[in-house]
């Protein structure tokens, strides 16, 4: 059914429980492929590798890499840059619709600029605008649902 995914996470504890839910899900509904992705507003191509930023967003896909391990699911990572912090919303419904994914799954809240995903004003305007369906995890559904809930 949902044969290739998009998860959107900033690192938070939300984002987490989101990518735990939606690996559990992909691997019982045998999705082939999940695509991880952070959306760094810090981030531009003019920006050193070793940056600050560039490393969290790298350390954050690492983790949700790291989620969806043993799940059968192959998982391709993003950090998405050069999109002002306003415009995080546009950046991940550009990415839905450019890698064509048949589900996108977000968190009921993130961090900083991010925080407002995920059913803040950034998630109202990605519901409202992507073509794809959109499942918002609330924190603490994943460990209702009998997930895995911790980090190794």
């Amino acid at each position: 059914m949902f044969d290739k995914m998009m998860i959107a996470t900033d690192g938070s504890d939300n984002a987490d429980a989101a990518v735990r839910y939606a690996s559990e899900m992909a691997k019982k509904m045998g999705t082939r492929e999940a695509l991880v992705v952070h959306v760094c507003p810090g981030c531009s191509a003019d920006i050193d590798v070793h940056d600050v930023n560039r490393e969290v967003a790298e350390q954050i896909l690492q983790d949700a890499r790291h989620l969806f391990s043993g799940s059968g699911v192959h998982v391709r990572t993003l950090v998405e840059i050069d999109y002002p912090p306003e415009s995080i919303s546009t950046a991940i419904v550009d990415i839905a619709e450019r890698e064509k994914v048949d589900l996108l799954v977000l968190g009921s809240r993130g961090l900083s600029e991010f925080k407002g995903l995920l059913l803040g004003s950034v998630g109202n305007r990605v519901v409202q605008k992507v073509s794809c369906p959109v499942l918002v995890i609330k924190h603490g559904t994943a460990e209702k649902s009998g997930s895995s809930t911790g980090k190794d």
